[in-house]
């Protein structure tokens, strides 16, 4: 492992701790791993566990988004969609943003997964890649698949993992 080459020296340096913290936030949700169970509230304030549905025979997704970010936004509508038309996956929109600024956008755009928000649980295990990332569950509660960012073949790549999980 490259980091295991860092000379003790530098291996307190600030920055190689930070990315030595990350790369094991990292190995915490992985493909092939378990699904991390945390808890979010709903912008009313709804508890809402992730194991109350992962691993309990049912699809999930997570899409993590923030309200600055403009791919986030420009997704919505497509993957609204997709709730829409596999009714057999659970759809999750998670923000670490607070209601006040979550419910404007998935209202503006449309957005019908399931929101939650004032997330801090999820990002202080994996920390952050960049938005939206969006995670595939499959029935059993194992990570299938992980995407970072958004495009069209993304989205593509996306979709055709869920129809081929519903359908196992």
């Amino acid at each position: 492992e490259l980091l295991n080459q860092i000379p003790d020296d530098l291996s307190v340096d600030p920055a190689v701790t930070r990315i030595k913290d990350l790369v094991e936030r990292k190995k915490n949700c992985a493909i092939g791993k378990p699904f991390i169970d945390f808890e979010m509230n709903d912008p009313e304030g709804k508890s809402v566990k992730l194991s109350d549905y992962a691993g309990k025979g049912k699809i999930v997704l997570v899409d993590f988004w923030a309200s600055w970010c403009r791919p986030c936004r420009a997704e919505m509508p497509e993957l609204s969609k997709w709730k829409d038309e596999m009714p057999d996956a659970m759809f999750f929109s998670a923000t670490y943003e607070n209601a006040e600024r979550a419910k404007p956008v998935i209202e503006s755009q449309g957005f019908n997964w399931i929101a939650l928000i004032n997330d801090t649980q999820f990002t202080e295990l994996i920390g952050s890649n960049g938005y939206p990332m969006t995670i595939v569950v499959d029935k059993a509660g194992v990570i299938t698949m992980i995407e970072y960012g958004t495009s069209p073949t993304q989205r593509t790549k996306l979709k055709e993992e869920i129809r081929k999980l519903i359908e196992q």
